[in-house]
């Protein structure tokens, strides 16, 4: 059996094209493909972008459809809860519906952060308390205790983007104050990178100059730790899980946000990288 899985982050689609083997613990990668989500500009061009991938990969043998996305996912009807701005215009969205439609094939939507808990927890099949955070366009969140996923009442619980890191902090897209979101997404770290130096084109940029040793660039990278940490401690003291696995971009630069973390032992980075929420899409499809 095959199936498409889509990850659906501020900055890009990402869909994967899977086959089940028979007795295999992880669906094999066939094929993937990225596209611009083109977050900013409604919910229009992020269909449009979505169904660009999905018909790329489509081919003989489909037979369902997994959508990872941002923002508070029922996932039992596929639909978008609530969603920030990063995904203009997606609160609300009948994804399950709407991708039915389209392609005629089954389909499942749940939330990107629990996607890409479920898809690293293929490497971790003993493990029943664990969080996962993806730091990326945004920062995702997603906790597994005592072998369940926490949903809460809005499908907003685990959404350890927006617990208040800073007690009347910056201003979130969300409508509150201090969120973690505001201090330790690419989009803030960019920014604040800029702040210090001219013309910094994005955080792998940021990354390069402080490997190569730059002041400005550890600065700003020393703050950043400094938060993560925080929130780190927040979900011991909350959950106390047995890991919290680190995953989308920025996560990528692994060596130097490890040497940033204070206490290393429960801290494991995403072993699927920026793969986990196609994985997860379609880890219940077997």
């Amino acid at each position: 059996m095959k199936a498409i899985g889509a990850d659906i982050g501020g900055t890009t689609i990402k869909g994967g094209l899977f086959e089940f083997g028979i007795g295999a613990d992880t669906p094999r990668l066939i094929r993937e493909i990225n596209f611009p989500t083109h977050g900013k500009e409604g919910r229009e061009k992020i269909l449009e972008s979505l169904f660009g991938v999905i018909s790329a990969l489509k081919e003989e043998g489909v037979e369902k459809i997994g959508i990872s996305s941002a923002g508070n996912i029922d996932n039992e009807r596929g639909i978008c809860v609530y969603a920030t701005d990063n995904l203009l215009g997606w609160s609300g969205i009948d994804l399950k519906r709407i991708v039915e439609e389209k392609f005629r094939i089954p389909c499942m939507a749940d939330n990107d952060a629990v996607c890409a808990l479920k898809g690293e927890l293929m490497a971790y099949p003993t493990v029943l308390n664990a969080t996962m955070l993806t730091l990326g366009t945004g920062v995702g969140g997603a906790s597994l205790v005592n072998g369940k996923i926490v949903r809460g009442k809005n499908f907003d619980a685990g959404r350890w983007g927006h617990v208040c890191l800073v007690k009347n902090g910056r201003k979130c897209n969300c409508g509150k104050r201090g969120c973690a979101e505001t201090y330790l997404s690419a989009t803030a770290l960019l920014k604040d990178g800029r702040k210090k130096i001219k013309n910094l084109t994005d955080t792998k940029a940021l990354f390069q100059l402080a490997r190569c040793g730059d002041e400005r660039a550890e600065s700003v990278l020393a703050t950043f730790g400094e938060n993560l940490n925080l929130l780190l401690d927040d979900i011991r003291t909350a959950l106390a899980p047995e890991r919290i696995i680190l995953g989308g971009g920025v996560a990528q630069s692994e060596a130097l946000i490890l040497d940033l973390i204070k206490r290393k032992d429960d801290v494991a980075f995403a072993r699927l990288g920026n793969r986990a929420g196609m994985f997860g899409a379609i880890s219940d499809m077997r």
